[in-house]
């Protein structure tokens, strides 16, 4: 997982998903000891009642009871007294709600035993009563100075009751609780995209150099984040440099090299010895293989930079305008079909290599027609690219020909101005910047030259 916003989130939730658990059940318990702490503290008014009411007189136990609480009046209610003789285990009195029933029977015997054996302890628990009704017992040996013999007290309640209640506080816990979780989920979410903004921002401001809608990160960025984006705007700058500095250097070895290599060939043009001919093909082989290295060092050079957003079709006029005013005598007639606002990925001289060396082929080998297409479009399986067409209707090459002249200083016809060096100069530019160039026959019977390049 590689986004920060699900790793907050998912530990978020399953942080307030362990802690609403816990907080769960840790109040649930506290509820049900709390609960049963009241149901016990009513047993034992009932209990402080009963002992209250009893009166013993020549030995003999009566019970002097003004009025019992109604549930003891209910048949079965779950809400029984009764009142034992310690030494027979015989029923002095009960509650109606017992009817013909015992509560002392509900008793196990190691149950019994312990209340034998610990005298005036308070015994308390869960019992299956005279109907298989679950209830909870409170029962209790109390010995009155009147009697020698002890007297066994047990109060009983409906447990049901405090099922119900526990059953209720835990839909509501459960409720509140989830409500807890969302909440908390909701407002993380809300935090995150309050507190990963200004990460959009700095994204967006990256997004506007690679366009060329920008130069450096700029904008009020959060303490935490400006030094980033310092340090990214000192890339940026030190990069530039580099470039500057790399085409300054090809720049001054190419005006370097010119003068020598044209008096050179000066000297050695025009003339009939052998060694003349021999300097003259060599010096003019040198020339084409400096003029390919000195291409291709700036074509390495600006693959690296900051790419910018350039215009096409502004680019495309301004070569066609000047091929035209070269090739007027050829009366061309030229089909531009672009889309004036689609902008190329990259750098303006490369774009300018790229048409101009098509569009310059496209005019030297056409009879009278020259067709350029530029649009937009989307290529199987990929995103939208740039794409660019350009046609002629001059003759086609020979099938095994179409290999070779992309190679660096392969030529055609050698009669032909040039140095051989255009295509391979598209080839190696366009891999530069990961697109596609492929050569095929036009319908229109000459060079059809494809480009797929990057798409601002």
């Amino acid at each position: 997982m590689t986004s920060l916003r699900k790793r907050l989130l998912i530990s978020t939730l399953v942080g307030s998903v362990i802690l609403t658990i816990t907080t769960g059940v840790f109040l649930s318990v506290l509820f049900s000891l709390s609960t049963e702490k009241q149901f016990d503290n009513r047993l034992q008014t009932t209990l402080t009642e009963l002992v209250g009411s009893t009166r013993i007189i020549d030995n003999k136990v009566t019970l002097d009871l003004q009025r019992s609480a109604p549930n003891f009046s209910n048949l079965f209610s779950g809400w029984y007294w009764q009142i034992i003789d310690g030494p027979s285990d015989e029923s002095l009195f009960k509650s109606v709600s017992l009817h013909d029933t015992s509560l002392f029977k509900q008793f196990s015997d190691d149950d019994k035993a312990y209340l034998k054996n610990n005298l005036g302890k308070i015994f308390r628990g869960y019992l299956s009563g005279p109907v298989q009704d679950n209830i909870r017992v409170y029962a209790q040996y109390i010995t009155f100075p009147e009697r020698q013999a002890p007297i066994l007290y047990v109060i009983s309640g409906n447990s049901e009751l405090l099922n119900a209640e526990a059953r209720s506080f835990y839909w509501m816990i459960a409720a509140g609780l989830s409500l807890l979780v969302f909440g908390l989920t909701l407002g993380a979410y809300f935090q995150l995209k309050f507190v990963l903004k200004p990460l959009e921002n700095l994204k967006n401001y990256l997004a506007k150099i690679r366009i060329g809608e920008g130069k450096s990160i700029e904008g009020n960025l959060p303490q935490e984040i400006m030094p980033v984006a310092n340090e990214i705007n000192n890339l940026i700058a030190a990069n530039r440099q580099v470039i500057e500095r790399a085409r300054t250097h090809v720049g001054n070895l190419a005006h370097a090299l010119k003068t020598p290599i044209s008096v050179l060939l000066n000297a050695s043009d025009k003339k009939t010895d052998a060694n003349s001919k021999l300097v003259f093909e060599q010096v003019k082989l040198m020339n084409v293989q400096i003029t390919h290295h000195l291409n291709r060092a700036r074509m390495i050079a600006s693959a690296d930079t900051v790419a910018t957003k350039i215009n096409v079709s502004s680019v495309v006029a301004s070569i066609v305008n000047a091929l035209q005013k070269i090739n007027f005598d050829k009366n061309v007639k030229l089909e531009l079909n672009a889309d004036e606002q689609v902008c190329f990925y990259g750098e303006k001289q490369d774009l300018e290599e790229l048409i101009g060396n098509l569009v310059d082929n496209a005019f030297k080998w056409c009879n009278t027609r020259v067709v350029i297409n530029i649009q937009a479009e989307q290529k199987p399986q990929n995103e939208k690219q740039l794409h660019i067409i350009v046609e002629d209707d001059g003759p086609f090459m020979p099938p095994k020909e179409l290999e070779k002249v992309l190679q660096r200083g392969h030529r055609i016809d050698e009669n032909m101005v040039g140095t051989g060096l255009g295509l391979s100069i598209v080839k190696e530019l366009t891999s530069l910047y990961n697109g596609e160039f492929t050569l095929s026959q036009s319908i229109w019977g000459g060079l059809k030259a494809e480009l797929w390049l990057p798409l601002a």
